[in-house]
């Protein structure tokens, strides 16, 4: 009977030492399987969509001595071209599919203006006259966004689709140059002891200064894109991101110096003084324009993959 328990025992112990070996050769191969990552690094370029746009208006209507009605009105329309966009971002996985990253990106774009002038009058004699003008004008835009996002990643195979959200702060930069038509009338003395009245429009400066725009700003961003993996540390990433920012109204700065006639030979190096643009303000002529800094952007890059998510 002894032997009998004895010869139990010893088969198990065997088993259980047969189990236990198997275990620890097994469990280096574990150890040695590559799991998800825990970072991801990339880096990307393409191009940016603002949404920059819009139409400033002026327009005022006066008389003169012969002049029984004169209307002037300008219209500035802006609105961006596509602009080139560039950055980076770190991520850190604390789980297979969720993590936080940290990114950068840098946006600039061309703002071209076009300013239409309007210029309408009529004498007294019933006579009347209309002439438009056209003034192309210069401008651009910039923005270096940094975000800190929550992002998800869900994928099979060499496939993996991307998710994020986040805050921004933005670093923005914006100026404008363009033209209005201001009315100006002149009375010359004739050699006969009668007067001529002139009547034009000139072509005055006008400009939103870099610094104008408020240069920090706060808001959001979000993402969505794809990952495919060429090998187990590299992958393409395609990705279309949008950057939510505030507004702000700003004004035009109109420019004094002397400046001629848009539409006669007549009139040349009239001022347009302190004192005039101080008129156009006590008169609430302020040019406002809306700038949304908001942006959409696309980007193509590569991303590289490291640590391992246990």
């Amino acid at each position: 009977m002894k032997n009998k328990m004895t010869k139990k025992y010893a088969i198990a112990a065997l088993t259980l030492a047969l189990g236990l070996s198997a275990a620890a050769v097994a469990q280096p191969l574990l150890r040695d399987a590559p799991g998800p990552p825990a970072f991801e690094f990339s880096l990307f370029g393409g191009f940016g969509l603002s949404r920059i746009k819009g139409t400033t208006s002026y327009q005022d209507q006066w008389s003169y001595d012969l002049l029984r009605s004169v209307a002037e009105k300008t219209d500035i329309a802006t609105n961006a071209k596509t602009g080139f966009a560039g950055g980076g971002s770190l991520a850190y996985f604390f789980s297979p599919n969720f993590g936080l990253q940290a990114s950068f990106s840098h946006m600039k774009a061309d703002l071209p203006n076009t300013a239409v002038c309007n210029f309408n009058w009529t004498w007294t004699d019933d006579t009347a006259f209309s002439k438009t003008a056209t003034w192309p004008g210069t401008g651009s835009f910039s923005s270096l966004p940094f975000s800190l996002d929550l992002v998800a990643r869900f994928g099979f195979r060499s496939f993996e689709a991307l998710l994020s959200a986040g805050a921004t702060m933005f670093v923005n930069m914006f100026e404008q140059n363009s033209f209005f038509g201001y009315g100006i009338t002149t009375i010359w003395p004739n050699p006969d002891a009668t007067f001529t009245q002139y009547v034009d429009a000139l072509k005055v400066g006008l400009e939103i200064p870099r610094g104008t725009l408020k240069r920090t700003a706060f808001g959001a961003n979000f993402g969505a894109g794809f990952t495919i993996r060429v090998s187990g540390l590299v992958g393409l990433r395609a990705e279309a991101r949008w950057f939510l920012c505030p507004e702000q109204t700003l004004s035009w700065n109109f420019l004094p110096g002397n400046y001629d006639g848009a539409f006669s030979a007549d009139i040349e190096n009239e001022p347009f003084s302190a004192a005039d643009v101080q008129m156009l303000r006590d008169s609430g002529q302020k040019f406002p324009m809306t700038v949304n800094p908001s942006f959409l952007q696309i980007g193509l890059g590569l991303v590289f993959r490291f640590g391992d998510l246990r």
